[in-house]
């Protein structure tokens, strides 16, 4: 009995692995159409070397890599944050994290910063 009450608690992880070895999808959907309109899609998966691994596991963290535009070895702000709000949206200001943990000089102030949110 105590083995078919673990059984019930594992579900299906699909880990998608590039051409090194590295896990770059992690989640309990699959990251490819596994049905048979998908076998283009798996053909091309493993043309460029990556495989999926299916298995069933009590423990599926999701995992998922984000790439930069073909060619680029950096990525920008806003494809690594994917889209997280940059401004306190009551305010319209920065946070404070934010302003810390930004490297880039501050910007001169701009003289609408004293007018009321309700002027402009």
């Amino acid at each position: 009995m105590a083995l078919s009450s673990g059984a019930a608690e594992a579900a299906t992880c699909y880990l998608l692995f590039d051409r090194y070895d590295n896990v770059v999808y992690r989640n309990t959907v699959s990251p490819i159409d596994l049905s048979d309109q998908g076998a283009a899609a798996r053909a091309a998966l493993r043309q460029r070397g990556e495989y999926l691994l299916v298995m069933d596991s009590d423990r599926c963290a999701p995992v998922t890599f984000v790439f930069g535009a073909a060619g680029s070895k950096t990525l920008s702000l806003d494809e690594t944050v994917g889209g997280f709000p940059a401004e306190n949206t009551s305010t319209g200001r920065a946070s404070a994290k934010a302003r810390r943990g930004s490297s880039a000089a501050p910007a001169a102030a701009s003289p609408d910063r004293s007018a009321p949110a309700n002027a402009k």
